[in-house]
């Protein structure tokens, strides 16, 4: 069976101490920085991005 998720995929960027780390958050848009944040700690500066992943990724994504 398929899993649903309400909302959407957004590309969320975290940074800390000159690393970039870029996360797919599969959440609603108004709680995707807080998704990630939660994951990873307050020494990360977590914001959203207007990058979007290509169909071939969501595809990935979908098979796990």
């Amino acid at each position: 069976m398929r899993k649903r998720v309400s909302g959407g995929i957004y590309v969320v960027e975290a940074t800390r101490d000159g690393a970039v780390e870029h996360w797919a958050a599969a959440t609603v848009r108004e709680n995707a920085v807080a998704a990630v944040a939660e994951q990873l700690g307050p020494e990360w500066v977590v914001t959203l991005t207007e990058l979007r992943l290509a169909n071939q990724r969501l595809s990935l994504l979908n098979a796990s």
